[in-house]
Formats: structure tokens, C-alpha cells, sequence
């Protein structure tokens, strides 16, 4: 098990009553008004603890404060993958039309769609709560001597972290933004400012915050520190045209710089970055960290934690693997029975190119028994099951010719599957493949992928779930295994597959910070063009497993096309698509995605679609004014 700071001990342990069921209706709770704040009480660690559980799960004890609505689609990191992801080019959702239907898979949106109302919701909720624990410290709550109110300062500056990266996606979906901080009373209704007033604000608490962390600031295992604030800091100047209509390159590439000049450092490659890319996203990713212990690299800046006994949920790591996975036409290998004494379990070839498993009996009665069943399959006409498809792992598959698609959740050492998700072509496409059906390719960062070779077709014909094996590669990027620094399975050190996966999920990398220098660079905002494609380069060295200054892969010079691809691949289903694309001035037009804008083709996307409307019911129950175009 993870070693937990006692604080964030005690938040897991609220939340372990969980389990994980399927993706669709998995949650019946009863309602709770998000607006009803609960008095905090003199706990101050039980109190803080509660804003990170906001963050890793939806609600302690299982219980979710998004009321009249999934709990778990409204965790915050899943509430942030359907808003960011689902509508772009990388994911689709093939389940539930009501809400995630061909109009919002096609990113046209409309008030009435309750995905929308989940993932408003969990950040009005996350932004309250953070605000309330500031609260409860400045009015003194607390009842702290000394060195308890030292803490709790360390603390605000925590909160303050995280409700900047709340905002940095109300700034994202939003120009008529609810704004509420610390000095907002408890139960009134946020202001409603326009979106560059509120960038404005939320930027200077965020430069404060910075400057208060102090230099070198690390937090504990789990807990944000000044790495993240300034992280928060950097997207957001990164985005700064789009929030205010005029660029700020110049602050986003000081504040990616400084965190560079921190972290990129160390590792295999000198950098920081860890030497596998896979094993950012396996059962033991919490060594790489920063603040826990086990490794040189702390390449994951912002972590949300999640652990398969103490923190469990139907979000983060769990969600990422179980919405791709599934088990579909395959089987272990039952294994062809001889009495004829040879070495056990030896391969033969088949005449149609297919292989064997044979395994031997010496004991008469032992063979008749396994004759018997294999005869069954002869009659059942699945002897395909004896066939070894292919090996895995270790174990030996057969896959069944008459399903559309093979996966199994064992290959990823995974307790669920749902079969929710299929990624687009487009996106399939941007990979670099070594033949033409896109299933070989020497990036790392394609290699837990299910395509052509097991079935999968790469077509998006529908965005249904009926279809699923027909309409899209799985792209499944988190797996429950453990992994050794050089990205092979320490099957001995991975956990049990049971329903809830161990791994945590990697909200900030460094890798992003490289990309988002690098963009800053090419843009004007400081540092050289030799420095960008500097760091585009380690990123690719990574990808492929290069060995340290092999530039097998390195690019020779770097346009903004190449930043924007590189980018795509290296931070698919990290929660930035749909705002870079619209930064980029691609969401609308300029670029065309399979089912963008609801037709299979593509097609360009109305203007207002930059932002997301505010839920009829949060609409019914303020004054506020509805998002432009909506």
C-alpha cells in the first residue's frame, strides 16, 4: 500500500466504502443541495482533508454533493475529462444518448444535457469548499495555538492552489464566469463577472501565492505545493488570449521556466522526465510524484490520488481504465490432450498459420476427461479455443474469428471494463505508424492500445455502444500494473485486479510544462528557438525509448503544426484537448475531426460553441445571465 501522510490517511479512510460498478446509472444517491454549507467544526486536518477528497472521489462515504445526478461522472477528474475530451477528436462517449449522445460527442451543447450540470456543479462545489476552509481559518474556527495556525497558513496557500485550478476551467467553459473567493459569505450567490476580470483576479491570488510558497517549496506526497500553483499559473497565461483577448507568452514562459529550472533535472535522461512513459500511468505511478519517496524523477507536478483499498472511487485512474476496457472474444487456451508422452505444453503450427497447445497426459483417466471436453468444443464449433492467438503476459490467448474485437481486462491487470469509450481516426492517425492499417508502431506511448491487429476496427461508423468493436481503436493509456523504471510489468509488485485500480492520476506533468514553454517560445514569449525544440526533442526521446542524446527521433527544427501534434500525442486524455484546439483557433474551423459537429464526415462548429452554457437548472435557481449564443 501507498504510505499516506495521516492526514490524507484519514480522507481515504472515509472514502473506502466505495466500489465500482459499471458506467452507466452506477450511482443512486440522495439528493443534497451543493449551496447547504456544513459547519466545519474544529477539525482543521479533517477539514482540509475533505478538500482533496472533493478532488480524488465524489464524496466522503459515498455520498456525492452533485445532487440529482451520476456521482461518479461528477468526480472532478472525470467531470473534467467529459468536458475536455469527449467532444474533440480523442474520445467519444457510446453510451447513455440522453446526455452524451451524438450532439454533445459532435461538441453542440444545450442547457438541458446533465453531464453539463455535473461538471458546473463539482467545480462550484470544490471552489465553495475551498473558499469556506480560508474562511473558517481567517475567523479563527480552529481554536489553533501556534504551531497549529502555521500550519493552517500552509494550508490556505494549499487551497488557494486548488481553487485556482478550479477556475482555470470555469475561465476555460465560460465568459460570464461565477466568481466567488474567500471574502464571499457563506451561502450567497457568486458574483457573475465578465471572463477577463475574473483571469485578472484569479492570476494576482495565483502570483501571491507563488511568491508566498517560497523558493523550492515541496509538498507531501499528495498535497499541492509551488510547483502546482505556479503549473495552474503558466495554463492559464497560456491561455490568456482566449480569456482576455490579448496573449500573455512572456508570463507563461516565466513561469514554465521557473518550474523547469526546479524539476528538469535528474532521471534517466537528465531532465526529469521518468525514462517510461508507461509507467507514468501503472498501479506504482505515486513514485514519480513529486514529494513521495522511491524515485530522482518528479515528473507528476499534481497528482489526485487513488489507491485500490483506502481511496477508491469511479473516477481518476479507475475511470481511465475501466471506460476503454472491456472482455471480448478471448479466451486462455484450453489446450489440445495426448496420452503421447513429450515435453508438456509444447507449440505446434497449425496448417492454416494458426498454433496449438497441446498438453500431455500420462494418466488414462486424466486424458479421457480433457478428451472429453475438447470434443466438446468440436461439437460446440469453438475449437478455436485450443488455438494460441497470441501470448501476453505470460498466458496464453485464443481469440474467437466471429468477434468484432479481442481485449481482455486481464492484459491490463484490471477488475472492470464497461465499454464506454472508442477514439476517433483523426486522432488515431497523428500517431506515426509503421504500416498502413495503424497497428505497428515504434511510439511507446501507442503500445497499450487495442487496433487492427486485435480485431478493432479504426472507423468511427457510429458513436453507439451497440457497435463497439466496430467503431474505434481502444485507447486505454492507464493500466494496474506495476512497472520497473524501464517500463517492463513487476508482476510481483502489482496489486490483485480487483474492481479499483491502485494508480493515481496525473493531472500536470512536466512533460506538459515542456510543451507549454515551448509553445511560449514559438510564440515570442522568451527563451530560443534551439530551447523549444530542446525540449520537444526530449519528449520524443522518451516516446520511443531512446537511449539518452540518441536522436534516432529528434526533430531538426519545430513549426507550431509539429508543437500542436506533439502536444496531442503526448498529453491524449490529459484533460487539455478541447482547450487547446480552441486556442489554436481549430475548434471551429481550420481542422475537421470524424463526427465533429455531428456528421460523420465533420463539419465546422457554430462560434458560441467556444463555450459551454450554463445548466438550466443552476439558471432557474439564480440570476444569473445565460452564456453567450446560448
Amino acid at each position: 500500500m501507498k504510505v499516506f501522510n495521516k492526514i490524507f490517511l484519514g480522507l481515504g479512510i472515509a472514502a473506502s466504502a466505495m466500489g465500482l460498478s459499471s458506467c452507466v446509472g452506477d450511482l443512486d444517491l440522495e439528493p443534497r443541495d451543493p449551496s447547504n454549507i456544513t459547519n466545519v467544526g474544529n477539525d482543521l486536518d479533517g477539514v482540509f482533508a475533505d478538500l482533496y477528497l472533493q478532488f480524488a472521489t465524489y464524496g466522503a462515504n459515498g455520498n456525492s454533493p452533485v445532487q440529482g445526478f451520476d456521482g461518479g461522472m461528477a468526480a472532478f477528474q472525470r467531470a473534467m475529462f467529459i468536458a475536455e475530451e469527449i467532444p474533440t477528436d480523442e474520445a467519444s462517449w457510446i453510451w447513455d444518448p440522453a446526455d452524451y449522445g451524438l450532439p454533445y460527442n459532435g461538441g453542440l451543447f444545450n442547457p438541458n444535457q446533465g453531464c453539463l450540470y455535473g461538471f458546473y456543479s463539482r467545480l462550484m462545489i470544490n471552489i465553495t469548499l475551498c473558499n469556506q476552509f480560508i474562511q473558517s481559518v481567517n475567523n479563527g474556527d480552529f481554536n489553533l495555538d501556534a504551531e497549529g495556525q502555521k500550519r493552517a497558513e500552509q494550508y490556505k496557500l494549499q487551497a488557494k492552489a486548488l481553487w485556482g485550478a478550479c477556475y482555470y476551467y470555469m475561465l476555460s467553459f465560460y465568459d460570464k464566469v461565477p466568481y466567488a473567493d474567500e471574502s464571499t459569505p457563506v451561502g450567497a450567490e457568486p458574483a457573475q463577472l465578465p471572463r477577463a476580470e475574473v483571469y485578472n483576479r484569479v492570476v494576482s491570488t495565483l502570483e501571491d501565492v507563488v511568491a508566498q510558497f517560497g523558493a523550492n517549496q515541496v509538498p507531501y506526497y499528495g498535497f499541492v505545493g509551488l510547483d502546482m500553483a505556479e503549473a495552474v499559473l503558466a495554463k492559464i497565461y497560456l491561455n490568456a488570449e482566449v480569456f482576455t483577448g490579448t496573449a500573455d507568452w512572456q508570463n507563461c514562459y516565466k513561469h514554465s521556466k521557473a518550474i523547469i529550472d526546479r524539476l528538469g533535472k535528474g532521471g534517466y535522461y537528465g531532465n526529469g522526465l521518468a525514462r517510461s512513459y508507461n509507467a507514468l500511468f501503472g498501479a506504482n505511478n505515486d513514485k514519480y510524484v513529486l514529494g513521495n519517496d522511491g524515485s530522482d524523477v518528479n515528473e507528476i507536478i499534481w497528482s489526485i490520488v487513488g489507491n485500490e483499498v483506502y481511496l477508491t472511487g469511479f473516477s481518476g485512474a479507475n475511470f481511465m481504465q475501466a471506460a476503454w476496457l472491456g472482455t471480448n472474444g478471448v479466451e486462455q487456451t484450453m489446450g489440445v490432450p495426448t496420452q503421447v508422452q513429450a515435453d508438456n505444453n509444447k507449440v505446434f503450427d497449425n496448417s492454416d498459420g494458426t498454433q496449438s497447445f497441446y498438453t500431455y497426459y500420462a494418466d488414462a483417466d486424466s486424458y479421457a476427461a480433457a478428451m472429453e471436453a475438447y470434443e466438446k468444443l468440436a461439437e460446440e464449433n469453438t475449437l478455436w479455443k485450443s488455438y494460441i492467438s497470441e501470448t501476453i503476459n505470460g498466458t496464453h490467448y485464443s481469440f474467437d474469428p466471429a468477434a468484432a474485437g479481442y481485449v481482455s481486462q486481464e492484459w491490463y491487470n484490471a477488475g472492470n471494463g464497461w465499454k464506454c469509450m472508442v477514439a476517433r481516426k483523426s486522432f488515431v492517425r497523428k500517431f506515426e505508424w509503421n504500416d498502413p492499417q495503424m497497428t505497428v508502431s515504434d511510439d511507446r506511448r501507442v503500445s497499450q492500445w487495442q487496433t487492427a491487429k486485435h480485431g478493432f476496427s479504426v472507423e468511427n461508423i457510429s458513436l453507439v455502444g451497440d457497435d463497439w468493436g466496430n467503431n474505434g481503436y481502444l485507447c486505454p493509456k492507464y493500466t494496474n500494473w506495476a512497472y520497473n523504471d524501464d517500463g517492463t510489468i513487476d508482476k510481483a509488485a502489482s496489486p490483485t485486479n480487483i474492481a479499483n485500480a491502485a494508480g493515481d492520476y496525473a493531472a500536470i506533468r512536466l512533460a506538459e510544462i515542456y510543451l507549454t514553454a515551448a509553445e511560449a517560445i514559438l510564440n515570442g514569449g522568451g527563451g530560443s528557438q534551439a530551447e523549444a525544440l530542446q525540449y520537444v526533442n526530449w519528449i520524443r526521446e522518451r516516446a520511443y525509448g531512446d537511449a539518452p542524446g540518441d536522436a534516432s527521433h529528434h526533430w531538426m527544427s519545430l513549426s507550431m503544426q509539429d508543437l500542436r501534434n506533439e502536444r496531442c500525442r503526448e498529453l491524449y486524455q490529459e484533460n487539455v484537448r478541447r482547450t487547446d484546439l480552441i486556442r489554436w483557433n481549430q475548434w471551429c474551423t481550420g481542422y475537421t475531426w470524424d463526427w465533429k459537429g455531428g456528421v460523420q464526415s465533420g463539419t465546422n462548429l457554430p462560434a458560441y460553441t467556444k463555450l459551454y452554457p450554463i445548466p438550466t437548472r443552476t439558471m432557474t435557481a439564480s440570476t444569473f445571465q445565460q452564456t453567450t449564443g446560448y
